[in-house]
């Protein structure tokens, strides 16, 4: 499955079940996808580092970019 589409379906796909099929299949892709893997590391460790910040520090237009850069990314 071409990295586009698989994002894709992760992004149709959030409500499913962790141990499905589908994501069992998306699961095996990143393992093996050294593109997802590390657009997924970095995700990661963009939500980490955001959620470290007291909430009253981080400016709305921050949280904004964000969002939409996440969203992007799928």
């Amino acid at each position: 499955m071409p990295c586009p589409e698989f994002f894709s379906r992760i992004c149709d796909e959030l409500g499913e079940n962790i141990d499905s099929p589908l994501c069992q299949e998306m699961k095996e892709h990143v393992k093996n996808c050294n593109d997802c893997r590390g657009c997924l590391e970095s995700i990661k460790k963009t939500v980490h580092l955001y959620r470290r910040l007291p909430l009253e520090q981080v400016p709305p237009q921050v949280t904004e970019r964000l969002l939409k850069s996440l969203e992007d990314a799928c």
